[in-house]
């Protein structure tokens, strides 16, 4: 495996501003922010998008959103709202899974 910068932040290895942590996962500022609030949250031990996307961590989902939804709490955005992205076939820039909270947009104007 090429070097992972996700898995360099979560071995403390690579400097990050970590928001959140609990056993399994990581939350952290994004470093270009498209947000006002705009975080990672992503788990400690490397998994890649296909590995997902192919069935091999058929538990994934259900863990990563309960750990999406205590980085949503913990930040207070469960009564401001929020937007949650998962990018992937060629949006991604990691392939590491991560997926990205962002909050304090400005509605559009019609």
């Amino acid at each position: 495996m090429e070097s992972c910068l996700l898995c360099d932040i979560g071995k403390r290895s690579e400097p990050s501003e970590i928001i959140w942590e609990d056993a399994e996962y990581l939350c952290i500022e994004n470093k270009y922010p498209q947000a006002p609030i705009h975080v990672l949250v992503f788990p400690k031990e490397h998994i890649e998008k296909s590995e997902v996307r192919n069935g091999n961590r058929k538990d994934f989902f259900e863990s990563m959103m309960g750990a999406v939804y205590e980085v949503v709490k913990f930040l207070g955005l469960d009564t401001k709202g929020y937007k949650l992205i998962n990018n992937g076939a060629g949006y991604n820039h990691i392939e590491h899974e991560h997926w990205h909270i962002l909050s304090g947009l400005k509605e559009k104007q019609e």
